[in-house]
Formats: structure tokens, sequence, C-alpha cells
């Protein structure tokens, strides 16, 4: 196995997945999951925005704070993070605007969200203000989400109970791995973290061992979409915006096979702005293919999960 596992050295233990889904059928599947959770009437769609704006008031400004991000450390302030449209014209702006109605649509296109999760157990980490929870639980799907940055957490805590979607957030690090949570999730869904974090494969061996064989771990990433060597760019926190590695396809893809992803099981996609969303089936528990060096030495991470 350890030497099968050496000998993928080029590209061709993953692939780059074509359509499956229709961009206008995607597209509506995830209008339809937004739309579960929009009030009844104007004055309850105005009540709901104007109880987060009071107890969520925004630090930044949505609209500028991309152009020369925030000189504070991340968690000193709080940032609406997606779009949302409570229904009736009344709405939020957030930082992220609606990357969570792209990114859920592009994973539909392809293949790597299946249209209907209902009956599925999903695990969305680094949810922010919940935008992507309310699709996925829009979809049909029974979602936990993480959330490192407390003000965030209860954000997305917050507007689950006024919309009435029953997904559970939990403030907490990815890194505070649970093992009771080892093979419970048939998705783990992961947008716009990977490169936010000081340790990727650490996150990424998690997110394997908390899916379930025939589960999906699906992530979206800024990348160095130009390389054809398995490199990463590396940022930190020289350069505002807290982003550590922006990894190569290749490299990428890499460290899905280095955490226990098969050869064949993975794919990857550069999005038309050079980002990539990616995936990795999980067919059975696996092993950590090479514990020397591992962030966790002698942890439940690398057993069979």
């Amino acid at each position: 196995m350890v030497t099968e596992h050496r000998k993928q050295l080029d590209d061709s233990f993953f692939s780059r997945p074509d359509d499956v889904v229709s961009e206008t059928a995607a597209a509506a599947v995830v209008e339809a999951a937004q739309a579960r959770w929009r009030l009844p009437d104007p004055a309850a769609a105005r009540q709901v925005r104007d109880i987060l704006a009071t107890e969520f008031k925004d630090d930044e400004m949505p609209d500028t704070f991309w152009d020369g991000a925030s000189s504070k450390q991340f968690r000193e302030f709080f940032l609406w993070g997606h779009d949302h449209d409570f229904g009736h014209g009344v709405t939020r702006l957030g930082a992220m605007g609606k990357r969570h109605v792209e990114i859920t649509s592009e994973a539909i296109r392809l293949g790597f969200l299946p249209p209907d999760l209902k009956g599925q157990s999903v695990l969305d980490i680094g949810c922010w203000s919940g935008g992507d929870v309310l699709v996925l639980s829009g979809m049909g799907a029974t979602v936990t989400a993480t959330e490192e940055h407390p003000r965030s957490a209860a954000s997305a805590a917050r507007l689950m109970a006024l919309v009435e979607c029953d997904a559970t957030v939990r403030e907490m690090s990815v890194y505070r791995d649970d093992p009771a949570l080892a093979q419970g999730f048939d998705v783990v869904y992961c947008s716009g973290v990977l490169y936010h974090v000081t340790d990727p494969l650490l996150l990424l061996r998690i997110c394997f061992c908390y899916l379930r064989p025939g589960g999906r771990l699906i992530i979206e990433t800024k990348a160095d979409a130009e390389s054809r060597d398995s490199v990463c760019h590396y940022s930190g926190t020289a350069i505002k915006g807290w982003n550590f590695f922006a990894p190569s396809e290749l490299a990428l893809a890499r460290w899905f096979l280095d955490v226990g992803f098969a050869a064949g099981d993975i794919q990857v996609h550069t999005r038309s702005m050079g980002r990539f969303l990616a995936c990795g089936v999980k067919q059975a528990a696996a092993e950590l293919p090479e514990t020397a060096g591992f962030s966790r030495p002698g942890s439940w991470l690398e057993g069979a999960h």
C-alpha cells in the first residue's frame, strides 16, 4: 500500500470533473433551498433583519472590507459573512457577497453535492454567519456547523433560531477534533477555510475521519492555479487577509491523497476566478498513510477511521 502511495508522483491519481447538472438547474436548487427560510411577510422580514443588525452590528463596512482588509486581528471585530435575503426585498449585505450561492451551485453542477440532501448528515466547517448552513439545510440535510470566531458563531446560531432552521451551530475550532464525530457525516463541506489555517493537512485528516465510508469532502479554497508543479503560495500574516497556504492543483490533490483518500477518488476543479473546488470520496476507513511528522502524534486521528 505504501509503495503504491509513493508512486503517485504525477496527476494521474486525480481527475478534473465535467458538468453533470446544468447551470440553470443547479441555480434553481439553491434558490429553492434559500426560499425555505424567507420570512412570511415584510414586517416579519424587517423585524428579523433589525434584530440581527442590533445584536450583531458590523465593525467594518462589507462593501469596502476587501479593499484594504482590517488591521485588526480576525477575532477582534465582527462582520456579517454572506448576503442574506430575508424575503420581500429585505436584505443584509455581507463581506462574502453571494459566494455561498455561487459555490454550492457549482458543487451541484459538478456532481460534488447531490441536488437532494434529504437523509444526509452534513458538517459545515467555518460557517461564518450561516449562509452555507441555510442552503445545505434547505436542500434537506441535517446540518451541524462549526465556527471558531465567537461572534460569528453566535450570529449564525441566532439567524438559525430566527428563521426556524434546526441546524446546530457549534463555536469551536476545527482543530479541537472530537472523536465522537468520527464517521458521523455523509458530507463535510469546507468552503473558504483551508487557506486560512496554518496546518492544512491536519484539517483535511480531521475531515476525512469525520466522514462515513461513501461520504465526500468538499473543499473550496484560494489557489495557485497557474503552476503545474506541486507548490504552495504562502502569504502568512505579512499580508492582511489571514491567508496562509494557497496550493497548486497538484499539491491540493496530493494533500487529499496524504490524508487517506484513494487514487481515483479525488477531483479538482479550477473555478473561473482561479480558485479551486475539490471533492474526495471516502470509500473506506483508512489509517493515516504516513505518521512521521504528523502534528497530532499518537492521536486517534492516526488510526483507521
